[in-house]
């Protein structure tokens, strides 16, 4: 259980980073007083995702060398010396390790060096190399590091994480904070909602492709699905998934054109359409939340071809 909690964390950190340098990456050559603002929010979250990755890679290290060796986490420091030298874990959570101290120190890096081209491109780098270093320990990996199982695990890990990563940004930090009366504040929000919906939009496709791949990779025939507990969480992950996909639907073709029209008429934007929105994005980030856990319980849980 506590692997569990502590693959919910480092996957709700990746989710951020990810969200958050999407954010950050739309916004970057926006200069309005609503983007000035939001940017430093931005990377303070970023460095709080940091914080709680750094914790969380260290102490599931720490839990999976004291579950190898079956002694006690107090007396787990030489099983973790010889995870780290003598295991594939070691090898991948060294990876993600390297990965996520490039990715600490973008983040870290002053405003102007942060937002340029060079940190961006290392920063989104260090995050797809600390996301692979999580697939190669995954059900995907037990055939190889460098495997079609591994490398569409990989991208569906990386859509996920743009997708919760973006809406919880979006409905937690970046839409609680509603533009002027300002037309340049107003049309760069305007430009941002258009990009988190067509990210989404794509993510969400791409996740439900390399799901149904990873699923018909590891499920012998649909009647796997019935009658054991990978099964039965993989349902519950997918119908999730669904109705998280059901709001954003809501959000994309109800909500969306209304504020949008709001922000670009002459007068002050609508706050009716702009609550409207941001409630919905933070039902979807709950709802994705949950998507977050079960992936947790279902990375834990072996296949039934594995028996």
């Amino acid at each position: 259980m506590l692997q569990r909690v502590l693959t919910v964390v480092l996957n709700l950190s990746f989710a951020l980073f990810a969200g958050g340098s999407a954010a950050s990456l739309w916004l970057r050559a926006r200069h309005s007083p609503w983007a000035a603002t939001l940017l430093p929010r931005l990377r303070r979250v970023l460095l709080v995702a940091c914080g709680a990755a750094m914790l969380a890679h260290v102490a599931i290290l720490w839990v999976e060398a004291a579950s190898m060796a079956e002694v006690p986490l107090a007396e787990a420091w030489p099983a973790v010396r010889s995870v780290l030298t003598a295991t594939h874990y070691g090898l991948a959570w060294t990876i993600g390790a390297v990965a996520l101290v490039v990715t600490g120190a973008t983040c870290a890096a002053g405003s102007r060096a942060q937002a340029g081209s060079a940190a961006t491109a290392l920063r989104i780098a260090a995050i797809g190399v600390l996301l692979y270093s999580r697939s190669m320990v995954s059900h995907a990996g037990a055939g190889g590091d460098f495997t079609w199982a591994v490398a569409v695990d990989w991208v569906h890990l990386v859509l996920a994480s743009v997708w919760t990563g973006a809406v919880i940004v979006a409905g937690l930090l970046a839409l609680r904070l509603l533009p002027n009366d300002e037309l340049a504040s107003r049309s760069d929000c305007a430009c941002y909602v258009e990009a988190l919906s067509r990210s989404a939009t794509i993510a969400l496709a791409g996740i439900l492709v390399t799901g149904a791949i990873s699923t018909w990779r590891v499920l012998a025939s649909p009647a796997d699905l019935i009658g054991n507990p990978y099964g039965t969480t993989l349902l519950i992950k997918v119908g999730l998934v669904l109705c998280a996909a059901a709001l954003g639907g809501v959000n994309r073709f109800l909500v969306m054109p209304q504020l949008i029209a709001s922000l670009q008429a002459a007068g002050p934007p609508q706050r009716k359409a702009s609550r409207r929105f941001a409630r919905v994005l933070q039902a979807e980030a709950v709802i994705l939340l949950a998507v977050i856990i079960a992936a947790a319980f279902l990375t834990s849980t072996p296949p039934p071809m594995a028996d």
